[in-house]
């Protein structure tokens, strides 16, 4: 009787082999997908702490430019490259900071940057992002009356048509003064000291008067060095718009960078939360 040429024993070897190579690509695919996770991550974490910024823009203070539900792409790359102004994901503020600035923040740029903090605070309780205009550079004269904006002597004029809200007379008023820049030498008197506290407290410094003299970090002086560049901000629907005029300036190294794209966006308004789609895809420019 001619036997079979698949013998149990020999089945058994061929099986054995097969399910070996399957337990061994199984372990393979496994393994390449926890790298492939972990080189995704690590990715992300870099894109999101020093290439791109993606913000929901909350509020109607950028209109027409931006709109309310507006979700933006903002290059983190646009003027500079460096370390955040706070851990990722956090509201923990990074006490130090390092950037290599390679391109310069012009008059009339929109910028996304961390809020520095209401005027009585030397630093935000809260990590918050904000989209405004940048008006003033370091070393121009701003000064704010009845809401009136007045730059190197120019009026900076609404860019809105929107209705205003009444908010201006609640801004604060302040100049004719300097936007601060970096190597600027403040003189110190009781009333200059009172205009830019904000800045010295948040450079680290502590200032009082004694005897109408005063005393930085315990040592008495007439004079103060800035550390920092400062812009002064404004949302283009002046009438709506919660900046410069009511907390101060922004630091430099506050400014994020610049929003690009309009990657979605949907009306708050909407019961449905209607898609505008003619907005998609549209750029600064």
């Amino acid at each position: 009787m001619q036997q079979s040429d698949h013998s149990p024993q020999l089945e058994q070897a061929v099986s054995q082999p097969s399910q070996n190579a399957q337990s061994s690509l199984a372990g393979l695919r496994i393994s390449d997908i926890i790298v492939t996770l972990i080189a995704a991550i690590i990715v992300a974490l870099f894109l999101k702490i020093f290439i791109l910024e993606l913000y929901q823009i909350p509020t109607h203070s950028m209109e027409p430019k931006l709109l309310a539900g507006d979700c933006v792409i903002a290059s983190k790359i646009e003027y500079s490259f460096g370390l955040p102004t706070y851990l990722p994901f956090t509201d923990i503020r990074i006490p130090f900071s390092w950037k290599l600035h390679f391109k310069s923040i012009h008059r009339g740029d929109i910028v996304i940057f961390d809020f520095p903090g209401e005027v009585a605070e030397v630093f935000p309780q809260k990590h918050e992002l904000y989209v405004k205009r940048i008006i003033a550079l370091p070393g121009d004269s701003i000064s704010v009356q009845s809401g009136r904006s007045i730059v190197n002597g120019v009026e900076m004029l609404n860019t809105s048509l929107a209705s205003s809200s009444g908010s201006d007379a609640r801004c604060m008023y302040l100049g004719p003064l300097i936007v601060p820049y970096k190597g600027m030498t403040l003189h110190l008197d009781e009333h200059s000291a009172e205009q830019y506290r904000q800045i010295l407290e948040r450079e680290g410094t502590s200032i009082e008067f004694v005897n109408s003299q005063s005393i930085i970090n315990g040592q008495r002086t007439d004079s103060y060095t800035v550390q920092e560049n400062y812009y002064y901000v404004l949302g283009d629907n002046r009438g709506d718009s919660y900046d410069s005029r009511f907390w101060g300036f922004v630091p430099e190294r506050n400014i994020i960078g610049k929003p690009i794209l309009v990657y979605w966006s949907s009306n708050p308004q909407s019961p449905s939360g209607g898609i505008r789609w003619e907005r998609l895809g549209l750029v600064d420019n």
